[in-house]
């Protein structure tokens, strides 16, 4: 079940940006504050997700609506590009392929099927177009824009 969502804004920086469906309604927003922590919410404003680096353990944590961990972000070693994996602990390990600079973002399950990609595609707008129903759009969000803070603070690194 293929989904597009595009977000309009600061994608890739701290601030907010807005999130529209294929009608280009409004369904919600993205927002990263000062300290990194990122926060997803719908267009009532209520947080449907949120993702924060935790100093103590080194890693980013990805929580749902009620504050629970669903995932965690660790770095993954790679000669060829920029790698992370997304433990989603009751739905796998997904593999995210990232090039903040160029702005493209792909998330694939174990297998190596695609989930979804993130890409620019003109002015200030960016395309997420979800290709599977393992990861929520919000989730999605929350996990990527949690990426492009990766230069200011590590992730916890896993090599294999």
């Amino acid at each position: 079940m293929r989904k597009l969502i595009y977000v309009k804004g600061c994608v890739f920086t701290q601030g907010e940006a807005t999130i529209y469906d294929e009608s280009n309604d409004a369904i919600g927003s993205v927002h990263r504050d000062a300290e990194g922590s990122v926060q997803v919410h719908n267009l009532s404003g209520r947080q449907i997700a949120h993702g924060k680096y935790i100093p103590n353990c080194q890693k980013w944590v990805v929580m749902n609506h009620d504050g629970q961990a669903i995932g965690q972000l660790k770095d993954k070693f790679s000669l060829f590009g920029k790698k992370c994996e997304y433990n989603v602990y009751e739905r796998g390990l997904f593999t995210i392929q990232y090039d903040v600079e160029r702005h493209k973002f792909s998330v694939r399950d174990k297998a190596g099927k695609l989930v979804a990609e993130l890409r620019k595609q003109e002015d200030d707008t960016f395309c997420l177009t979800k290709e599977a129903d393992q990861l929520s759009m919000f989730e999605l969000l929350s996990v990527l824009k949690t990426l492009t803070i990766k230069s200011r603070m590590p992730l916890a690194v896993s090599v294999s």
